[in-house]
């Protein structure tokens, strides 16, 4: 069987070193690749998938799911290249119950060696890390900033606004909210006003839009950290069942 990618540094290991950039004001990405990621790179997913994002991402189903596949490919790809942390989920991650399979979860090295980067150079973490304690909880992401002023780029800026984050994290926070209906199309103006962004820390639950990290990092500066779905739990929002009271991830709810 073919060798895929797997986590190469612990939690504590990719906190630690997430720290050491912000502690220096070292631009840097951490970008976290799922199975909508996955997807995308092989250009090959099911029917709900494919048509659920040619409707978010402005394209006609089914005759514009080539189009879809081409143009996602394009950023997540440049998005993995550009990275300095790479999110790839554990095959025996026990944070979340799921039906492993590598087609799914990772990427083969070999795919990696073609795009001119060798595995080995790579420090790659739990897909997790940002549902674990020590990093997407208010108190893990407190450690981590070490009082900095942090952004936050999210869908779910109004509702965040409601959260007092700035007592909670011990900073000041500011939010950047992230529309809908920006797709990879038209979303040239919406990348521009990162220019506006005084924070140097940046966390950001934005979907596929998996390069804005690396945008963030190369052409302005920033420490990004992809937080994904964490967002929706700061704003109190269950789109996971992990979220839920009793779950294994409850503890990243703001109520």
């Amino acid at each position: 069987m073919e060798d895929f990618l797997q986590p190469n540094l612990s939690d504590e290991q990719s906190v630690s070193l997430i720290k050491e950039k912000i502690k220096n004001k070292e631009p840097f990405a951490f970008t976290r690749f799922g199975d909508g990621e996955i997807y995308v790179l092989n250009k090959k997913s099911y029917p709900e998938f494919e048509k659920k994002n040619c409707g978010e991402w402005g394209y006609k189903y089914p005759e514009e799911i080539t189009n879809f596949y081409e143009d996602g490919s394009i950023i997540i790809k440049n998005a993995f290249i550009n990275s300095d942390l790479i999110g790839i989920m554990d095959k025996d991650c026990k944070i979340v119950k799921i039906d492993y399979s590598p087609l799914t979860w990772s990427i083969p090295k070999s795919v990696i060696s073609s795009w001119g980067i060798s595995p080995d150079s790579l420090k790659i973490c739990d897909h997790q890390l940002s549902r674990q304690k020590i990093f997407g909880s208010v108190s893990g992401m407190r450690n981590i900033i070490q009082g900095r002023d942090i952004h936050i780029i999210s869908t779910n800026t109004e509702t965040l606004k409601t959260k007092n984050l700035s007592k909670l994290l011990n900073c000041s926070v500011s939010f950047t909210f992230h529309p809908t209906d920006i797709n990879f199309n038209n979303r040239d103006s919406f990348i521009s006003k990162f220019s506006e962004i005084k924070s140097q820390i940046v966390l950001l639950g934005i979907g596929l839009q998996k390069d804005y990290t690396t945008i963030l990092k190369n052409d302005f500066g920033k420490i990004s950290l992809d937080m994904g779905s964490t967002m929706d739990a700061w704003s109190g929002i269950y789109s996971r069942p992990w979220f839920r009271e009793g779950n294994t991830q409850e503890h990243l709810v703001i109520k």
